[in-house]
């Protein structure tokens, strides 16, 4: 599991993810993503179009990681999701946690920048 962090905006960061957000990969990751996105004080779009899987280790991450932003009056948006992907997304009914969205555009909106 890889991700790259790039300042979209002043107030927003673009994190593109790929691989597998299985246990071994959200392990692999957690700090330093967790510090690289939830640790700085912006916004955080995360590209997920080169994610191939997610597992409840990934899902537990990506909330760990909303959560702190929201504690810092930031928000997550997630989008491209695979379908294998959105469907995990749409069972656990994770945009009721997160806001999830097809397109960087939709994200965009739905982060109200």
């Amino acid at each position: 599991m890889e991700y790259r962090v790039t300042a979209r905006d002043g107030s927003t960061n673009l994190v593109a993810m790929s691989g597998r957000l299985d246990a071994l990969g959200a392990e692999a990751i957690e700090l330093g993503f967790t510090a690289a996105v939830a640790g700085v004080d912006r916004h955080a779009l995360v590209d997920l179009r080169e994610v191939e899987f997610c597992s409840s280790f990934g899902l537990r991450l990506l909330i760990c990681v909303a959560r702190a932003l929201q504690r810092r009056g930031r928000r997550m948006v997630l989008f491209a999701a695979q379908p294998e992907v959105a469907e995990v997304f749409e069972t656990v009914a994770l945009d009721q946690m997160i806001p999830v969205a097809a397109t960087e555009e939709e994200a965009l909106a739905r982060l109200g920048a």
